[in-house]
């Protein structure tokens, strides 16, 4: 069966409710020792408000993104500041409110933090971002710098995850919006996508679907789009030589692991290892022309929530390997640098889900826990 991808897989999937399920791809793992007992989590700050995500300051300081709104900063020393930072279009409901905060490459000279939230409504919500500066503990020169196109009536899969390039372009991922997972195939929705933009907002002429019509906007949706087919991607980051990687949940199953290049389509949700929550199959295609398979899958899932490439020798064990933290399992996987080995369990940590996932230049580790009460913990090694 030939499908046209912009035409009729939206129409298609949409119909497909088959509980024919043809199994899962199977990746062979071979597991590098890294003794579970060797590291441990400390809490710096304990029962934090619901939290989104963790950013590091060249200072040094880490800004935690409370979801409700507001910033809690934290010092060297321990010390903590509260911002006040609550957006007037501020969307809070499920996986809605602030989402992730990254200072600019250069930004011990301009000063700008950018940051991606939910805006609008219960019915009609989109991801937005913003960037502003701080003068101690007030947010001024606020700036709105983009949104997505595409409004729609769902609270989840947002992604909302952003990176600067190498090129000093910034990355943001977008969520399929759940309901409306046909887009993440369309090239004129920004649903389920990896976006490419200027630092203020601006499409990149080199993106691969970029057009030259001067009849049309240049904030014509498809002039965004740097990656298509993308559930909800909540891992991006870029490392040192350049490398675009990212991670997204899957349904029941078929979370991913991905290194992103212009143009290329991943799949979701032609293909894809996971079912629907109901059982059902969501699309018969393990693989389809054209679309890039995962460089990991995870199935069943482990919910993956963000990540790290590890490029110190403070934990020599730990370099050379992507850090994962995972909601589902409450841990942080292992993976190493060619994708070809893991190990599930780095330690054991009861009943905290974990958020997010920093290092800093000297090699220290920052880890967020979900949920309300949280806390913001740093990994130590007993060796």
């Amino acid at each position: 069966m030939t499908l046209d991808l912009d035409k009729g897989v939206a129409q298609y999937l949409h119909g497909y409710a088959s509980l024919f399920y043809s199994g899962v791809l199977l990746l062979l793992f071979v597991p590098r020792l890294v003794a579970a007992d060797e590291f441990s989590l400390v809490p710096l700050i304990e029962n934090l408000p619901l939290s989104s995500s963790i950013t590091m300051l060249p200072s040094n300081e880490i800004i935690i993104v409370l979801r409700e709104g507001g910033l809690k900063i934290l010092a060297e020393n321990r010390q903590t500041k509260d911002i006040a930072l609550t957006p007037k279009d501020l969307f809070v409901s499920r996986q809605g409110g602030l989402i992730h905060l990254i200072p600019h490459p250069k930004y011990e000279k301009n000063g700008w933090l950018y940051l991606s939230y939910a805006a609008g409504s219960q019915k009609n919500n989109f991801l937005s971002v913003i960037r502003f500066r701080l003068q101690d503990t007030q947010v001024v020169d606020v700036q709105s710098i983009f949104r997505v196109a595409q409004g729609k009536d769902t609270p989840v899969h947002f992604g909302g995850k952003m990176v600067f390039d190498k090129t000093g372009n910034l990355l943001l991922t977008t969520g399929d919006g759940f309901d409306y997972r046909e887009q993440a195939q369309v090239k004129q929705s920004h649903l389920g996508k990896v976006l490419r933009m200027s630092e203020v907002g601006m499409p990149i002429k080199s993106n691969p679907f970029f057009s030259y019509d001067d009849t049309r906007s240049s904030a014509t949706p498809e002039n965004y789009v740097f990656t298509l087919g993308h559930r909800n991607p909540q891992g991006l980051i870029v490392l040192n030589n350049g490398l675009i990687v990212l991670n997204e949940h899957g349904p029941a199953g078929g979370d991913e692991i991905n290194v992103i290049a212009s143009g290329v389509n991943y799949g979701w949700p032609v293909v894809t290892n996971g079912q629907d929550y109901i059982g059902a199959s969501i699309s018969p295609f393990k693989e389809y022309p054209g679309m890039r398979l995962p460089n990991v899958d995870w199935t069943p899932s482990i919910a993956p929530s963000s990540m790290l490439f590890y490029e110190n020798d403070r934990f020599p064990s730990l370099r050379s390997k992507y850090l994962v933290t995972s909601l589902k399992f409450k841990n942080i996987y292992l993976v190493d640098h060619d994708f070809m080995r893991y190990q599930n369990t780095l330690f054991s940590l009861p009943q905290t889900r974990l958020r997010d996932i920093l290092s800093t230049q000297n090699g220290r580790i920052f880890v967020l826990g979900d949920g309300a009460g949280a806390s913001l913990y740093e990994l130590t090694s007993h060796k």
